[in-house]
C-alpha cells in the first residue's frame, strides 16, 4: 500500500489533541454533529488533495505519532510545505454521494495537523469503509459520534483511490468515430491503447459547482498541442485525472518510459493551466472492465480505475476479477511527476 494517498480536506477546526504524552485525542467530540461538503460544494470535487510523507520514521517507523513528545512527524499536501501531524480520531459517520447512490455509514478516519487542518483519510486495509469511500463521488461527510476505541497513531501505509472524470463535450474515440462522451452508452466500444476496442461497462454523470478559491477543486485545461502530440482540441479534465506522458507523442522528450500523471502535475507547462474561470462543470466518468487508456479529444488519458467496490457495483459478470487495482501504467504522485517532468526538460 502507498504512503502517498488521496485525502479530502475538511477545513480547519478546534485542536483535538490538546495533551501530549498519551495516544488519545481528548477533544474529538468537538466535531460530532459537523457536516463537511454540500450539494453545491461536494467534497470529491472541491476538497481532494494528495498527502505525501515528509518524515514519519522518527518515533515509530511505520506510522505518524500522535504523541508529539515522541516525534513531530510531518507530511505534505500537494507537494506544499511540511505540516506537522498532531492527532487522529475515528468517527461513526455518514457519507452522501453526488450521483444518488444511497448514503453509507462508515467509520471515518479524521486526521489533524498542529494548526487545525482536518483531512478525511482512506483506510489502512481494503475493508467495507474503504469500499464506501470509492463507491461514487462523495458529496458530504457527517460525523455522528466518536468511535469508543483508542486509536493511537496513524498507520502511514493506506489505501489509495480516486474518482476521476472527463468534462461533458469531450470526444472519445470509439468504433463509430470520435463521439461526445455524454452521448455514449454502456456497451458502446471505445478504442483503447492496449486492448483495442473495449465495451463501456458503466457511465456516471454529475454536475460540479466550482469553488472560487480552491485549486484542488479546479479542473485542468490542456490546450490543443500542449502535450506535443495532442490533444487535437482543448481538453478539460478533473485535477487528479491521469494523462499519459512519455509515449504516443505526448511529452516524449527526456522521458524513458510511459507514465500516467495527474493533470494538475502538468499545470505550469505551456498551454496547461487550472481553469479558474469555470463556475459549473458537467462531468462524465467512464468505466471499462479494466483500467484503460483511451483517446479524449485526441489525447491519451485514463478511464476510471476499478476497485473491489466498483466491481461489485457493476456486477461480477461484467468485470474480470483478476483486473482489480491494476494500473494501465505506472503512476507517480503529483510532486514526483513534477520532478520527473522538470528533469526531462533539462
Amino acid at each position: 500500500m502507498p504512503t502517498t494517498f488521496e485525502v479530502l480536506y475538511l477545513g480547519t477546526g478546534p485542536i483535538l489533541d490538546t495533551t501530549e504524552g498519551n495516544t488519545t485525542a481528548e477533544n474529538g467530540g468537538l466535531l460530532v454533529g459537523q457536516t463537511y461538503g454540500s450539494s453545491s460544494t461536494p467534497l470529491s470535487y472541491n476538497a481532494q488533495a494528495t498527502l505525501s510523507p515528509v518524515d514519519f520514521t522518527s518515533g515509530t517507523s511505520d506510522r505518524y505519532n500522535i504523541d508529539n513528545n515522541v516525534a513531530n512527524n510531518t507530511f505534505s499536501i500537494d507537494g506544499g510545505p511540511a505540516q506537522t501531524f498532531d492527532g487522529v480520531v475515528v468517527y461513526n459517520a455518514t457519507i452522501s454521494y453526488t450521483d444518488g447512490t444511497p448514503d453509507a455509514t462508515i467509520t471515518a478516519v479524521v486526521v489533524q495537523d498542529t494548526v487545525g487542518n482536518l483531512y478525511l483519510a482512506p483506510e489502512s486495509s481494503n475493508n467495507a469503509d474503504q469500499a464506501a469511500l470509492v463507491a461514487a463521488p462523495i458529496e458530504s461527510l457527517t460525523l455522528n459520534s466518536v468511535l469508543p476505541i483508542s486509536v493511537g497513531n496513524l498507520l502511514a501505509n493506506r489505501q489509495n483511490a480516486d474518482f476521476l472524470c472527463f468534462a461533458a463535450g469531450t470526444r472519445i474515440d470509439t468504433a463509430r468515430g470520435a463521439l461526445r462522451i455524454e452521448a455514449l452508452r454502456p456497451g458502446d466500444r471505445v478504442r483503447t491503447l492496449d486492448h483495442g476496442l473495449q465495451p463501456i461497462r458503466r457511465l456516471y454523470h454529475s454536475t460540479q459547482r466550482l469553488p472560487p478559491r480552491s485549486p484542488n477543486g479546479w479542473p485542468v485545461l490542456i490546450q490543443a498541442g500542449a502535450l506535443e502530440g495532442g490533444p487535437l482540441t482543448d481538453l478539460i479534465v478533473s485535477a487528479n485525472h491521469r494523462v499519459l506522458v512519455g509515449g504516443q507523442g505526448q511529452l516524449e522528450r527526456g522521458l524513458n518510459s510511459e507514465l500516467l500523471v495527474p493533470a494538475k502535475a502538468l499545470t505550469g507547462l505551456p498551454g496547461i493551466r487550472f481553469a479558474r474561470g469555470k463556475r459549473v462543470m458537467a462531468w462524465v466518468h467512464l468505466v471499462c472492465s479494466r483500467h484503460e487508456i483511451v483517446q479524449a479529444n485526441g489525447c491519451w488519458a485514463e478511464t476510471l480505475l476499478l476497485t473491489r467496490r466498483s466491481r461489485r457495483a457493476l456486477g461480477t459478470d461484467s468485470v474480470r476479477s483478476n483486473q482489480q487495482y491494476m494500473l494501465a501504467r505506472p503512476s507517480p504522485s503529483v510532486q514526483a511527476a513534477r520532478r520527473i517532468i522538470e528533469d526531462a526538460k533539462r
